[in-house]
């Protein structure tokens, strides 16, 4: 039986969690369900995934500093709350965290009837000694209350909202969705030219090492740098970092102080990930914390070999414990400088690594999100 679906995310802009919602509102939507997208800005390029199946409610709040401010934050929870009641949906989903929050006050000024599933993204999110963050953690009592069940991306997600609180009943874990746009081993890709592809040739020879995800201080893009650094004493090599963010400037100024700037490409956000892999020899994630690790399994699904600091939590499990790609320690380059001269010389086949990506096929992560809506 179809039912009225509400997916809300702050924003379209190139996140993770923005992505996975796109991708589980059109799913949903091509099983024959009532699907709206509600969100507070939808500039941004996860907007282009959107398929006409799924209505679009924005706000259209403009973005400062990462965020929205005060009054334009209680202006989104009263807005959302009259569209709760409009719409009158059998069942809400909300990410990441503090829009879980916000979407658990809506639906009570709503009063509102509708299965509540908020989805958390980030590992240890719960845990902060900032003042907002502890507030937040005391709030999420009425997310739990009101959460008919939450969903973590990773067991360790999981784990963490136990600890934070959440009743382990209520939890329970659904790994993000692999985008169907990636293009799998053995295949070309056919897509539009980039400026950055002939950047990258201009760049010379060598095998091409990568990495995807915003340039924020969680990604830890120091120590790739100081990582491929190393890599760039004994061999030949190239680097693109494809990502933005409020650290680009900084990233940039590094890798010329560390003598690296002509082998280092920043070739900002780029919303075609068949691209990206289909010019990768290596794929590195250099997180200190990543709740799940979306680009892991695409970089796997296009059959390019992955290295991963082991943070927690997402990497560990998607890797099957160093089975599908080397796991360092975080905050290590030396390790992972060795690590990456050792998968370059003895890579990965890529059949295992595309049939470890399949385990998470937009359409079996679909039919868990599927099954909710019929508890």
């Amino acid at each position: 039986m179809a039912k009225r679906i509400v997916f809300h995310i702050a924003s379209l802009r190139g996140g993770g969690a923005e992505r996975v919602f796109v991708l589980m509102a059109n799913e949903l939507a091509a099983r024959g369900h009532d699907v709206t997208l509600f969100t507070w800005n939808a500039e941004g390029p996860n907007a282009a995934l959107r398929s006409p199946a799924v209505r679009l409610i924005d706000l259209g709040f403009a973005i400062r500093d990462e965020g929205y401010g005060k009054a334009k934050t209680l202006k989104g929870v009263v807005q959302g709350a009259r569209l709760l009641k409009r719409l009158a949906p059998d069942a809400v989903f909300s990410a990441p965290e503090f829009a879980n929050l916000l979407m658990a006050l809506a639906l009570l000024l709503a009063r509102s009837r509708a299965k509540f599933f908020p989805s958390f993204h980030a590992a240890a999110s719960l845990s902060s000694d900032r003042l907002g963050a502890r507030l937040a953690h005391h709030l999420s009592r009425s997310v739990a209350a009101r959460a008919t069940r939450v969903i973590a991306v990773s067991e360790g997600v999981g784990r963490d909202l136990v600890a934070g609180g959440f009743p382990k009943s209520k939890v329970v874990v659904i790994n993000n969705p692999l985008p169907p746009t990636v293009v799998g081993p053995g295949h070309s890709h056919a897509g539009h030219s980039h400026a950055w592809q002939a950047q990258l040739k201009a760049m010379g020879d060598g095998p091409v090492i990568a990495t995807m995800g915003r340039l924020v201080p969680v990604k830890d893009h120091w120590t790739l740098l100081r990582a491929f650094a190393a890599l760039r004493v004994d061999r030949r090599a190239r680097l693109v970092i494809f990502g933005e963010g409020p650290l680009a400037a900084e990233l940039q100024a590094y890798a010329q102080e560390i003598g690296i700037g002509s082998d280092v490409l920043f070739a900002g956000y780029v919303n075609d990930p068949a691209a990206c892999y289909a010019a990768t020899d290596l794929f590195v994630l250099s997180s200190t914390s990543e709740g799940f690790g979306n680009v892991l399994v695409e970089a796997m699904a296009a059959g390019v070999p992955v290295i991963s600091t082991d943070a927690p939590h997402g990497p560990r499990e998607i890797l099957g414990d160093g089975r599908f790609g080397t796991l360092v320690p975080v905050g290590d380059d030396t390790a992972m400088a060795n690590a990456m001269a050792e998968m370059l010389d003895r890579p990965k086949p890529a059949q295992i690594l595309a049939g470890r990506a399949a385990d998470f096929e937009v359409g079996k992560i679909g039919d868990l999100y599927e099954a909710l809506l019929r508890e």
